[in-house]
C-alpha cells in the first residue's frame, strides 16, 4: 500500500497535467469500446454468411426486382435443394422516426433458409404460415415496440400502396423469432409474401431478390454460373453470387470499415502513446533528486524501475478502465436507439481483455526509457541536482 500511495503521489505530483493525461487515454480507450463493436456488427454479416447460400439479384441493379416465376427455374438447377425469394417492404410504425425493417417472403420456406433466426414456439410459427395478414417479428423489434403476440400493428409503407389507396398495412403478431447467435439481429419483420402480393397495387408477380440453399458449397461457381445461363437472353437477366460475397460487395459499397477502424484507432493511440510518453519523462525528470533520496534510503534500481514503470500502469488502467467503463455503459444505449444493423451492437468481455492487454503494453512502452534512466541515475548525481 505504501508503494501505491508513492506512485498516486507521483502521478498527482503535477495535478493538471495528471487530469489531462489520465482523461486523453479515457478518450482513447472510450473510442476503442467503441468502434470494435461495430467493427464486430459489420464483419459478422460476412462472417455469418451462409457458404451452401447462393444469392440471386437482378444483374442491372439490385434495386431492380425479378419475375416470381423464375424460382421454380432456379430450384430445377442442378445442385440446388432449395429457393426462396426476398422483397424489401420497409415502412415505419407510427411516425417516420420509427423506421421498421421489414421484408415479404414464404412463410413455409423462411425457418429452412434462414437459420440465423430461431422460432422457439412452433406451434406460433405454423400459425404465422397459415394466417395470410400474420407477421413473424424479431424479438430485439417487439422488444422495441412492446408488441406481443396476437397485437395488430398498423405499418405505414413508404414504398408500397395497398390496392384501396392506402398506405397503411395492419398486420396480426403470430410469432416472434430470436437469433440464432450473440450477434445476430432480430430487428424485422417477415410478411407473408402471398399477401403482400394481392394487396398491393404495383410490383405484383416480382420479388427483390432470391436465396438459393446448395447441396455442395464447392460447386457454388458451377451452379451460380448454370442459374445466370438460364436467364442470359432474358429482360431480367440474373447475377448470382455466394452470400459472402454479396455481403462484401454490399459492405464495400458503404465503405472497407474494417480499414477505417484500424486507421483512426491507430492514430489515436499513437497519439495517446506520445502524450503518456512525454508525461512520464517530464515527470521523472522533474524527480530526480526524489529518486536520489529513495536509492539512499536503500532502494535497489529494480524496485525504482518497478515503482516508474508502475506509475505509467496505473495511468493506463485509470483512464483504460473508465473509458472501457463509460462504452459498457454506452453501447447498449446506441444499440437501443438504432435500427436494423447496428441493434446488434454489444459489449464483449473478450474486447475489455484486450483494452487491458494495451493497457500493459502501452504502459511498458512509454515507461521503458525512464524507468531504464531512473534505475541507472547515480545517487550523487541526483542529489547534486536537488542542492
Amino acid at each position: 500500500m505504501a508503494i501505491l500511495r508513492m506512485i498516486l503521489a507521483n502521478i498527482f505530483y503535477k495535478r493538471t497535467r495528471a487530469i489531462f493525461t489520465i482523461g486523453s487515454v479515457v478518450v482513447a480507450f472510450l473510442l476503442f469500446g467503441l468502434l470494435l463493436p461495430i467493427e464486430r456488427v459489420f464483419n459478422s454479416r460476412v462472417q455469418f454468411a451462409d457458404a451452401d447460400r447462393l444469392v440471386v439479384i437482378n444483374r442491372t441493379s439490385m434495386l431492380r426486382p425479378l419475375p416470381v416465376s423464375y424460382g421454380e427455374r432456379i430450384a430445377k438447377t442442378d445442385g440446388v435443394d432449395l429457393v426462396g425469394h426476398y422483397t424489401y417492404f420497409g415502412g415505419f410504425y407510427r411516425d417516420p422516426s420509427q423506421p421498421v425493417p421489414a421484408i415479404a417472403a414464404e412463410g413455409k420456406k423462411f425457418q429452412k433458409m434462414v437459420d440465423e433466426v430461431v422460432f422457439k414456439d412452433q406451434a406460433a410459427y405454423a400459425r404465422w404460415v397459415s394466417d395470410p395478414a400474420g407477421v413473424a417479428v424479431g424479438r430485439q423489434l417487439a422488444d422495441k415496440y412492446r408488441w406481443k403476440v396476437g397485437d395488430l400493428v398498423p405499418i405505414y409503407s413508404t414504398i408500397y400502396q395497398r390496392v384501396d389507396g392506402s398506405p397503411v398495412w395492419t398486420f396480426k403478431v403470430d410469432t416472434i423469432y430470436d437469433s440464432g447467435g450473440k450477434d445476430g439481429n432480430t430487428n424485422s419483420m417477415v410478411i407473408n409474401y402471398n399477401y403482400f402480393d394481392d394487396a398491393r397495387v404495383a410490383g405484383k408477380g416480382t420479388v427483390g431478390w432470391y436465396a438459393v440453399r446448395i447441396h455442395d458449397s464447392r460447386q457454388a461457381g458451377s451452379i451460380a454460373k448454370a442459374i445466370d445461363s438460364q436467364f442470359a437472353n432474358s429482360p431480367n437477366q440474373t447475377n448470382t453470387t455466394t452470400e459472402k460475397a454479396f455481403a462484401q460487395s454490399f459492405l464495400r459499397q458503404i465503405g472497407d470499415f474494417g480499414a477505417m477502424i484500424t486507421a483512426a484507432l491507430a492514430l489515436v493511440f499513437y497519439t495517446v502513446t506520445l502524450v503518456t510518453a512525454n508525461t512520464m519523462a517530464q515527470s521523472v525528470r522533474e524527480r530526480f533528486s526524489d529518486i536520489g533520496v529513495l536509492k539512499t534510503m536503500g532502494y535497489s534500481d529494480t524496485r525504482v524501475f518497478g515503482i516508474v514503470l508502475g506509475e505509467s500502469l496505473v495511468i493506463l488502467l485509470l483512464g483504460g478502465c473508465l473509458g472501457l467503463l463509460i462504452a459498457a455503459i454506452a453501447i447498449p444505449e446506441i444499440a437501443g436507439r438504432t435500427d436494423q444493423l447496428l441493434s446488434a451492437l454489444h459489449f464483449s468481455w473478450l474486447d475489455c481483455a484486450k483494452g487491458v492487454g494495451l493497457m500493459f503494453g502501452i504502459a511498458l512502452v512509454v515507461s521503458i526509457v525512464p524507468a531504464w534512466g531512473s534505475a541507472r541515475q547515480d545517487i550523487v548525481q541526483a542529489l547534486g541536482e536537488a542542492a
